[in-house]
């Protein structure tokens, strides 16, 4: 079966460094490598297709430009292939909920709506909406799974099940335990379990609010892991804190808190992350610590950035990168 992962709205990008092109590559993955199509992708050879709808969708399209012809032409394009047979998937979310056909309605009339849009048009883009069925990556086979922050998508394994929550902190994991916390995700056939918190706390809690050391802060963190462990009775695996990032990044206001990109200078910074992984490595004996190249610690800043990371505006690492792309353990 011939499969490939689109959004015939808002085209999934090239760049190996979008956040966007990151979720898709690694549904890619969870798919047995399908392939990512971009606004040229050729529907007509495909038996499967998955429309992606964004790694952060919320229900709105972003049409910037507007519903007009190139997006309708790939929403037809979308169409005619399901109607040729294809079968029709929707990635994370139940299509026939997500109000395009309405919020496609709503634009008829408008300057930059395409004239194919028309009555037959919203009547076949409801149809195929409503016959995708929806997939997530828990239903495709997989035993083993990630769970935590926004940077779970980068430390991802092939083979993982992401369950990514953004900002969830892990002080905030802790407070409940991290037994517990697991207890609110875990499916009871997931054999392998990897936790990856802590970097949005290092980022903007740990040094601002003097909640704990960093060696007191990982301890407490690591007897919880043992203890959820044991009493899960599958192992665990744990994610170290992402490196630091290059202060002059421009970020969105919803990479900040507060209204700030971070608190702490990076030496600051960089000094308590290095501090926690070494007391995270000091458990190498009960769990496995899951670690980016040593090298991107010892980094500059903005080399960092230019080469490590995602586009300007944001904190997280590029695809390209990514432990499932580029396997950091060699």
């Amino acid at each position: 079966m011939t499969t490939i992962i689109i959004n015939p709205f808002t085209s999934i990008p090239k760049s190996e460094k979008s956040h966007v092109r990151g979720w898709s590559m690694v549904w890619s993955q969870k798919l047995g490598g399908a392939d990512v199509g971009t606004k040229d992708a050729d529907l007509s050879n495909y038996d499967m297709i998955c429309i992606d709808h964004g790694v952060n969708f919320s229900g709105s399209m972003n049409l910037f430009g507007g519903f007009n012809d190139e997006v309708a032409t790939r929403v037809l394009d979308l169409i005619n292939a399901w109607k040729s047979g294809a079968k029709v998937y929707s990635l994370d979310h139940d299509a026939a909920y997500c109000n395009y056909t309405e919020q496609v309605s709503k634009r008829i009339g408008a300057k930059t709506t395409s004239d194919l849009v028309d009555f037959d048009f919203l009547e076949d883009l409801e149809s195929m909406l409503k016959s995708a069925e929806t997939l997530h990556m828990n239903h495709v086979g997989l035993s083993t799974m990630i769970l935590g922050d926004s940077h779970s998508v980068a430390y991802s394994g092939k083979t993982d099940v992401i369950n990514r929550i953004n900002g969830q902190l892990l002080y905030s994991a802790m407070k409940i335990t991290i037994h517990d916390f697991i207890l609110g995700y875990k499916d009871t056939g997931y054999k392998h379990i990897t936790l990856c918190l802590g970097s949005i706390d290092i980022r903007f809690h740990a040094l601002h609010e003097k909640r704990m050391s960093a060696k007191d802060f990982a301890t407490k963190y690591a007897e919880q892991v043992i203890d959820a462990q044991d009493k899960l009775g599958i192992p665990i695996s744990v994610c170290a804190p992402v490196p630091i990032e290059f202060e002059e990044r421009r970020l969105p206001k919803t990479g900040q808190y507060n209204g700030v990109n971070f608190n702490g200078s990076r030496e600051e910074r960089l000094a308590y992350t290095m501090e926690f992984i070494e007391t995270l490595d000091a458990y190498c004996c009960d769990f496995d610590l899951i670690m980016p190249p040593k090298d991107w610690y010892e980094m500059d800043g903005e080399k960092y950035a230019k080469d490590i990371m995602e586009l300007s505006s944001s904190v997280h690492i590029a695809p390209k990168n990514y432990r499932s792309i580029i396997n950091w353990s060699k």
